[in-house]
């Protein structure tokens, strides 16, 4: 177990940057010369890029643009911010939010228009008639809270990413029989999975609401309410080791939760599907993990204790009348 959590950084990375192709979706806008957001789409798509290069042609328009490790050339428009955690960035159209690289430089040729600010760990070298609405700052010191402010929307995919891999190795680490058996469960019996896990996510926050507003159990709907946040969290990383297992079949635990990990994350990305797949992964997780739970109560720990040994079904009980052997003759 060790050694596989020692590996897990190395795995998700190599996963993350198989799957970092990002989806570019390029319709036409107006001349570089017109103001950032006039008569632009409506609903540009963003592009967010893992590891590589990300270019905006003249005449053409992106929404949000995230790189983590590459460089980003703008000579189109952008109708929101540009962030790049390491590499270069150099503008030559038009961006109507902020320009923001926390390891790299910043390059604004004369063609360049920013509406925000455009902030660098390096240089930033502005031409001669480059429009920014905002300051321009080089050489800044990035603390903790400016990349939340720059990421945006995207911030609180990276804390849910990073929440879920956290939680889901501690519950593989603390319970690994109880994974298996819910994993057993989710394969054994999935639609009865998913309908108690619908029936879960339904009552049990009208069950809390309920406590709540009767004041006399204010105390336990507020606990409920509380432990619910968790208790989804854990089911979603139920259904993610379901899904690890699913793809990953011949190798540890942890090597198939972070395999599914990855790909439920890069479904994340996609801004409205992200929130209906967390919610059908958290229920169906939740109701594998009622089934298991269902399965479990007619077992007995084995003498020593159940810590160390585990459980062991009951056995059936025998026939009352059993016929006798016959007695061989002589």
């Amino acid at each position: 177990m060790r050694n596989r959590l020692l590996a897990a950084p190395a795995f998700v990375l190599l996963v993350l940057l198989a799957g970092s192709t990002a989806a570019h979706a390029q319709t036409q806008s107006p001349s570089p010369s017109a103001s950032p957001g006039a008569d632009l789409p409506a609903n540009p798509q963003d592009q967010i890029v893992l590891s590589g290069r990300v270019f905006v042609p003249r005449g053409q328009v992106a929404g949000e643009i995230v790189v983590f490790t590459g460089r980003v050339q703008v000579a189109g428009v952008v109708q929101g911010d540009v962030v790049v955690v390491d590499g270069p960035v150099t503008i030559s159209g038009q961006v109507s939010g902020s320009v923001i690289s926390f390891d790299g430089s910043v390059r604004l040729a004369a063609t360049a228009q920013v509406a925000g600010d455009v902030i660098a760990r390096e240089e930033v070298d502005a031409a001669d008639g480059a429009q920014v609405g905002g300051e321009v700052r080089a050489h800044a010191p990035f603390t903790f809270t400016t990349p939340a402010r720059a990421l945006g929307r995207f911030a609180s995919w990276l804390a849910v990413s990073v929440s879920t891999l956290l939680l889901g190795l501690l519950v593989l680490w603390l319970t690994p029989r109880a994974a298996d058996r819910v994993l057993r469960a989710a394969r054994e019996a999935p639609w009865i999975s998913a309908a108690w896990g619908l029936a879960g996510i339904v009552l049990l926050p009208v069950v809390s609401a309920l406590l709540v507003l009767s004041l006399v159990a204010l105390p336990l709907g507020l606990m409920l309410l509380f432990a619910l946040a968790l208790l989804v969290f854990v089911a979603y990383t139920w259904a993610v080791w379901v899904l690890g297992r699913a793809v990953v079949r011949e190798h540890g635990r942890v090597v198939a939760f972070l395999a599914g990990w990855a790909i439920a994350r890069v479904v994340g990305l996609i801004p409205v599907v992200s929130g209906v797949t967390f919610g059908l992964a958290a229920g169906f997780g939740l109701g594998a993990m009622t089934v298991a739970v269902w399965r479990a109560r007619g077992r007995t720990p084995r003498r020593g204790g159940s810590h160390r040994r585990g459980y062991v079904e009951l056995p059936e009980p025998a026939d009352e009348e059993q016929p006798a052997a016959a007695e061989p003759i002589a």
